[in-house]
């Protein structure tokens, strides 16, 4: 008899995310050890690089699997990243639906990574339903609040009762109606994010992450003093779980521009939290060109990025 895991993660992954996803992985596995992540692969390549690679906590889904004809309507409709988007919430309640056996489920941006177990989300309040992350805007990102809202829907976690199925199940309903690639303001809309603003009223047990190591970002870590605590990076004296690497762009193999935003001039923050995943990139890179010499998807040409963070190692 096989074993349960504690935890079903969900994800989506094109191929110009796929190096991101593998470096998640990578993570994921460092610091967790009961888990499996369900992931949507929107390219067929990506499925079989992944039954290929056969990493033992990584399930593949095909697209197909989750077929339907308001899922085809929305992938006609809108641009490739907010079909995407999209799919976050099919993902995530297609894992909850066929993969029942675990304790809690959450969806992951595939340009996450985890520095510390994602135990310590859960075991905050073990009997919530839900699990949010608030943006937590510093200063320069207060007037993104009322594009992307209040919560960031990188990692959206639940447990498995039915206060969970029922508010993943209305996220996906709405998604697949409509998911604007950009703000719109009349219906206070953005993408797939806006929607969970209303769980805390809609749904009991909703538990907003305390912790600030949850969910660092480019958004909010310039409020912060990170420091060093027993080897391991923490913020503001939390240690950090994960870090979202939104706004981080592959130019080559060795080649990235680590913010599209500001330039890091934090050293503490260049030095403990974004270069151990730069490094991670590499490694994945570099394993990925042995076995798939072929694969180059998930590039971009410097000429196309900002000039803000240039980093070649």
């Amino acid at each position: 008899m096989v074993a349960m895991s504690k935890y079903h993660f969900s994800t989506v992954v094109s191929q110009d995310h796929f190096f991101k996803y593998l470096a998640l992985v990578s993570s994921l596995r460092n610091n967790l050890r009961d888990f499996k992540i369900y992931t949507m692969c929107v390219d067929e390549i990506v499925w079989h690089i992944l039954n290929k690679i056969n990493i033992e906590e990584v399930v593949p889904i095909m697209l197909k699997e989750v077929h339907s004809d308001m899922l085809e309507k929305a992938k006609g409709d809108r641009p490739f990243q907010a079909f995407c988007w999209t799919l976050k919430p099919v993902a995530l309640q297609y894992v909850m639906e066929k993969h029942s056996d675990c304790d809690y489920f959450a969806h992951l941006d595939a340009d996450l990574f985890f520095f510390e177990s994602p135990e310590n989300i859960f075991l905050e309040n073990p009997s919530a339903s839900l699990f949010l992350t608030h943006h937590r805007n510093s200063r320069n990102f207060l007037k993104y609040y009322s594009s992307t809202g209040v919560f960031n829907t990188g990692f959206v976690g639940c447990k498995n009762d039915n206060t969970a199925y029922n508010a993943i199940s209305k996220w996906k309903s709405q998604c697949l109606l409509y998911c604007p690639i950009k703000e719109d303001p009349i219906h206070k809309i953005f993408g797939d994010q806006r929607y969970v603003e209303s769980w805390p009223e809609e749904y009991r047990d909703v538990h907003v992450v305390r912790s600030l190591g949850v969910n660092a970002a480019l958004w909010n870590i310039q409020n912060y003093t990170v420091s060093i605590v027993n080897d391991k990076a923490h913020v503001e004296g939390s240690p950090l779980v994960f870090y979202h690497f939104s706004g981080l762009t592959i130019i080559s193999r060795n080649e990235f521009n680590i913010n599209w935003y500001y330039h890091i001039d934090d050293e503490m923050v260049f030095k403990y939290i974004y270069m151990p995943y730069v490094k991670t990139l590499v490694n994945v890179m570099n394993e990925m060109r042995v076995h798939f010499p072929w694969f180059n998807a998930g590039f971009l040409p410097r000429e196309y990025t900002p000039d803000t963070h240039y980093l070649a190692v």
